[in-house]
Parts: C-alpha cells; structure tokens; sequence
C-alpha cells in the first residue's frame, strides 16, 4: 500500500474483492502491499474488539500475530506458510470486519494523519512496536474465560496497526498508553489468580 493508498481506501478495496465467495489471507497481502505485516496485525486483531473470550479462536490466531510481531522486531520480510496463506477467508467475515474498520475511520479519519515522523521512522520504534505485539498477542492466546482478557490485547494491536499504517506517531502513543493499562491489568489478574491459589492451598 503507498502513501496515496489510504487505509481507507485499501480497506473499501478488500471489501470490494470479498463479494460473493470471500478470499484468501494472500489477497489480503496483495491488497496492502509492502505493509502487509501491519494490515494483517489490524485485520486478524479485529474479532476481538469485544469483551466476550473467543476462546477457540484467540489462541492460534495470537500465535500468528506473534510471528507477525517477531517479523517486525527483526525487520524481516513478512513469511506466513502457504497452508495459511491459503487459507479462505469467508466473505461475510471479512466484510463484516471491513465494514467495522470503515466506521472507526469514518469518525476518526481527520483525525489520525501522517505526524510525528522521527518517532515513526526511528529504528528502536520499530522493534518497540514489534516486541508489544508479541507480548500482547501471547496475552491474547491465553486460554482466559475472563471477560476483557481479549479486548484490551485486541485494542491494542488495533491502534498500533492503524499508527503504522498511516504513520501516525500519535496514534502510535495512544496505543502505548492502552499497552500500559493492559499490562496493569494481566498483572492485576496475575496477583489476584496467585492469592486464590495461595488461599485454595491453606484450606488443605
């Protein structure tokens, strides 16, 4: 996707490619071009807008946002297996996360422009973009019945997404401040899990 190709536009582009049969992950890849990796973080993060665990589903499509988060630490081109690749995409799935990501930039689209570009452009962005969304799409892949356990790593890798896409430093910093209330909250999860372990223990 180049400079001229808006997020917008590619989106409206993939929704357009969707009807009547769906597609395939790759076309995904096709659509957005050299930023694949940040549009397939935005799309794959979508279904989890909502507070409600998707459990069958968080865990293997975390594991893929992880490589795609590795990729982007390390700078290395985007490499998913073709079996994945491959991998058909329903069109009323893929429409109905279109349409959701059309509404957020129908609202937000003056908003969310090009800015801060030594921040966006910097190296150590790069790998501090890349080392959040393995963390937080490890976050996603746990098997937790707890409700927000899927949004708030979902939220996250939303905005970060965006951010890249559409180079926007700003946007970028929104989602560093999600980061920072969802690593308040696994921690938070983590401590309370630990003192019903520990009082669980002592009844015994």
């Amino acid at each position: 996707m180049n400079k001229a190709f808006s997020l917008k536009e590619a989106t409206l582009t993939l929704e357009h490619k969707a009807h009547p049969d769906g597609l395939y992950i790759e076309d995904i890849l096709a659509t957005f071009g050299n930023r694949s990796l940040a549009a397939c973080v935005l799309f794959f993060s979508l279904p989890f807008i909502q507070p409600i665990p998707l459990l069958g589903l968080s865990t293997p499509v975390g594991f893929i946002l992880m490589t795609f988060g590795f990729l982007i630490m390390f700078k290395k081109p985007f490499w998913l297996p073709k079996k994945i690749l491959r991998k058909h995409l329903p069109a009323k799935i893929v429409i109905s996360c279109c349409k959701f990501l059309i509404k957020v930039l129908n609202k937000t689209e003056k908003l969310i422009k090009p800015r801060l570009p030594t921040w966006t452009s910097r190296r150590f962005t790069q790998i501090l973009n890349g080392s959040l969304i393995v963390i937080f799409a490890f976050f996603l892949s746990l098997p937790l019945p707890i409700p927000f356990s899927n949004v708030i790593p979902g939220w996250f890798l939303l905005t970060n997404a965006i951010g890249e896409l559409e180079e926007d430093g700003l946007v970028m910093w929104i989602s560093y401040g999600i980061a920072l209330l969802g690593f308040c909250f696994f921690i938070g999860l983590g401590v309370g899990l630990q003192e019903v372990l520990k009082m669980t223990f002592e009844r015994f």
